[in-house]
């Protein structure tokens, strides 16, 4: 792998509905992306290949992992193994740190 600065004016966020995500970096190993959260329409889901990390770098929210309701503010960070059912809900600013690189049509909703 090669050094690589990468300037924020240069990232594109995506719109997906109540989730906003701007890719940051990607490899063949992992993935970085600015996740936030601008509505609770978000369904529970599950990744079948990914694990992932999440630091919350801003805001605070609930997210419901396996069935059970956490609070999560600036600063926690929360790592799910691949399988592990979660959501997380309105107000949230997330980093999340995929391994290997998070793919959209490999998550599974539930709801």
């Amino acid at each position: 792998m090669k050094l690589k600065i990468i300037r924020a004016d240069k990232l594109k966020e995506k719109d997906y509905g109540a989730t906003r995500v701007t890719d940051i970096f990607g490899s063949e190993k992992f993935n970085i992306a600015k996740v936030r959260k601008v509505g609770d329409d978000i369904k529970v889901g599950y990744d079948t290949e990914s694990n992932v990390a999440y630091y919350v770098l801003e805001g605070e929210g609930d997210c419901v992992i396996n069935g059970e309701k956490y609070h999560l503010k600036k600063g926690d960070c929360v790592f799910y193994p691949k399988g592990t059912k979660y959501k997380h809900l309105k107000g949230l600013t997330l980093l999340a740190i995929s391994s290997p690189p998070f793919d959209r049509k490999k998550r599974v909703y539930m709801e």
